[in-house]
């Protein structure tokens, strides 16, 4: 049996660089900014050794911010930095190249890695691409939305995806003026803020609005009260994040406290959007049914990466989910065209290897049984739900549980099957 080399981990350094081409006249003045998780030097050399064109490069610093979180972030965040600093970026979709010397971005980078990037004097509006994913899943809600009033569609999108800026495009697609984003997870109302930082900002007809204790303080962000005084002036819109915790603890809601009385419909509020984050986690609940029936909406963007009670349920048409799935990200990343100037977003993503096992021998007896539905005998279905279905704390299908255990753990090429397997899939489960 030939043993199996396994690298679980490899250490990644993302690198911002920058260099310059002294030889080609129509970039004198112009930098080149890019990102790669590899070799410096040798990213550099496959975007100029084609054309045979000379560089220099100018600095090399870790994308890292510089306030010892180890938060890191690409190019196109220190890109939109420049931009809100007005320096000048060179037409073409996802250029790279910015009017401005090597040294003069090198103390920007410095800078940015200091201050997140956020200016808070000063909000602009930031040009980004969107993935050709991310475009699909905003042009398929938005062909869904337009036809069911109060509908309700759902994102099935794998980690990375880059939801927050792909809701955010949403929302300016479907022209939404108020949005409601509840979660179960509140640590994550960083992400959504920092993408509203970056590429959105009043300019966009939207303040930011939320009370959870992560956003506090932060610039940019307004309570419900600074919300409605500023908006008498102006009339822009509000994107508002709660956490699914405190609507529950409202008097609106259900709960004691008198809290976020403007999300409820008994204050008449009506919600362009009603976007619920991390869908799978404590959502699907008949508490949270009440909750959500206080909110008036005229549509609701589900989003999660594991739906699997949603799905198992029926809760959504085929025509009301968008999947996005490990294999979609894998054929992505070996048909990235790697002559494009464009550091491959998918090229850091490790390689899945997938396998399935027969399950014949494992349940034979429930095979050769067949089931009985509405008093006619048919064959037996392989269903994974009922599969590990349990019966008072116990296995219903406790022998055949016992088999899939065991090949896991003893038969030739299963991943648990010996010493060596095991230790090298030490953190799997």
């Amino acid at each position: 049996m030939i043993t199996p080399n396994i690298k679980t981990t490899e250490k990644i350094v993302p690198m911002i660089y920058a260099y310059t081409t002294p030889e080609i006249a129509r970039h004198d003045g112009w930098t080149k900014i890019g990102y790669t998780e590899h070799d410096v030097v040798k990213r550099v050399e496959q975007q100029t050794h084609t054309a045979d064109v000379a560089y220099n490069l100018e600095w090399t610093g870790r994308a890292v911010f510089d306030d010892g979180s180890e938060e890191s972030f690409t190019d196109k965040d220190f890109h939109a930095y420049l931009i809100k600093n007005g320096v000048q970026q060179e037409d073409g979709k996802n250029n790279e190249w910015f009017r401005i010397t090597g040294a003069d971005s090198k103390i920007k980078f410095n800078t940015f890695r200091e201050n997140h990037g956020i200016l808070k004097e000063n909000y602009t509006r930031i040009s980004y691409q969107l993935r050709e994913e991310q475009l699909d899943a905003v042009k398929r809600t938005k062909a869904y939305y337009d036809l069911h009033e109060e509908g309700e569609f759902l994102w099935n999108a794998k980690p990375r995806f880059g939801k927050t800026l792909a809701v955010y495009d949403f929302c300016k697609t479907i022209s939404a003026s108020t949005v409601l984003i509840v979660t179960n997870r509140p640590a994550i109302a960083n992400s959504w803020y920092g993408d509203y930082m970056r590429f959105l900002g009043p300019e966009a007809g939207y303040y930011f609005v939320s009370e959870v204790d992560s956003l506090k303080g932060k610039a940019g962000v307004l309570t419900r009260k600074e919300y409605i005084k500023v908006s008498r002036d102006d009339g822009l819109g509000c994107i508002e994040f709660v956490s699914l915790q405190d609507m529950k603890g409202s008097l609106y809601f259900g709960g004691q406290y008198d809290k976020l009385s403007e999300i409820s419909k008994s204050k008449g509020m009506l919600w362009d959007l009603l976007v619920v984050d991390e869908a799978h986690e404590g959502v699907d609940t008949y508490k949270t049914d009440i909750t959500f029936d206080q909110i008036k909406r005229k549509f609701t963007l589900h989003l999660s990466g594991t739906p699997f009670k949603a799905l198992a349920n029926s809760k959504f048409a085929s025509d009301a989910i968008y999947n996005y799935t490990y294999s979609d990200e894998q054929r992505r990343k070996v048909d990235w065209d790697f002559s494009n100037e464009q550091e491959n977003p998918y090229a850091i993503l490790p390689k899945l290897n997938l396998y399935t096992y027969q399950m014949s021998e494992i349940i034979k007896d429930e095979l050769s049984q067949g089931i009985e539905i509405q008093g006619e005998a048919v064959e037996y279905a392989f269903d994974l739900n009922e599969f590990f279905a349990t019966n008072n704390g116990k296995f219903i299908h406790d022998s055949s549980v016992d088999k899939f255990l065991d090949a896991l753990t003893l038969q030739d090429k299963y991943p648990f099957s010996n010493a060596e397997l095991r230790d090298e899939l030490k953190h799997t489960f």
